[in-house]
């Protein structure tokens, strides 16, 4: 289940975890991110949440890299459609792309990495869709992920094989 989106270049309003101690890997992105709830970002990015944006109101997670080739340039972050700028966080440019977009319900991390799977292993090798960028966007809509019914959806950058 996906549709395709093309959307012209956006803003989002979005921090990067602190990851000197534990790099920024993959791997590392729970122990990463854990501290931004206790610091406030969260608090902070759901004063941009906005019903009426590209995301309907979700908090995101925004890979601007591509992990395949070794780079994960991560943060969370919310759209932004103008108004100050709160300490700590960056607006970044969302370039003009066309997304494949996967909606998902599970409990979160199984059914987030089963998705993944089920993208790379059954729609890439069958759709007429590549990667494209490496531009993945996570699209959280409340913070009930570990709710069996959560829905969540994931965006790929994706242009025609």
């Amino acid at each position: 289940d996906y549709r395709i989106e093309k959307r012209e270049e956006f803003e989002v309003i979005a921090k990067e975890p602190d990851t000197e101690e534990t790099g920024n890997q993959p791997e590392e992105y729970p122990r990463n991110m854990s501290g931004l709830g206790a610091d406030g970002t969260i608090d902070t990015l759901c004063r941009y949440v906005n019903p009426e944006n590209i995301f309907e109101g979700a908090i995101v997670g925004i890979c601007f890299d591509n992990p395949t080739e070794g780079d994960f340039d991560y943060a969370i972050g919310a759209a932004y459609s103008g108004g100050d700028v709160a300490t700590g966080l960056t607006i970044e440019k969302v370039p003009a792309n066309t997304w494949a977009v996967f909606p998902c319900t599970g409990k979160m991390p199984e059914a987030f990495q089963d998705l993944y799977r089920r993208i790379y292993t059954e729609f890439f090798p069958t759709s007429k869709y590549q990667p494209a960028g490496g531009m993945c966007i996570e699209v959280y809509p409340s913070a009930e992920i570990y709710d069996n019914n959560f829905n969540f959806e994931i965006w790929l950058s994706v242009e025609e094989k």
